[in-house]
């Protein structure tokens, strides 16, 4: 290999765009300056995020949609969305996955100023 080819697979080692060995992480030194650090992608990747806290839930309001269910038989179940407060039945898309809400009995959501969807059916 020519030297200034040497040269470009070096920097790209370095900058981890070619495959090395999976020998542990090493430090090398960088020719544009600092260090590089070397290895495989899956070593290189920063840690995951971690989750932010849930808001509090306010009274009758539940984590989870077994807890919900414990609290109230013989009530249907709904998601209320904390935001907007609307909330949605079992059978809408929206149920469980809006990022701020909680599930609760339909019969506390009016005193707690929660509304039905307006597209939404009651099942």
């Amino acid at each position: 290999m020519k030297k200034s080819s040497c040269f470009v697979v070096a920097c790209l080692f370095s900058l981890g765009l070619v495959a090395g060995s999976a020998a542990a992480q090493t430090t090398t030194p960088n020719p544009f300056g600092g260090t590089a650090q070397t290895g495989t992608p899956a070593q290189t990747a920063p840690a995951p995020k971690k989750a932010k806290a849930p808001a509090a839930l306010g009274t009758g309001q539940f984590a989870s949609e077994a807890e919900a269910k414990a609290s109230c038989p013989g009530d249907t179940v709904v998601w209320a969305n904390l935001s907007s407060k609307v909330y949605h039945y079992a059978t809408a898309k929206t149920y469980g996955k809006t990022k701020r809400g909680a599930y609760i009995c339909e019969k506390s959501t009016a005193a707690a100023g929660f509304r039905a969807a307006k597209k939404e059916q009651r099942p």
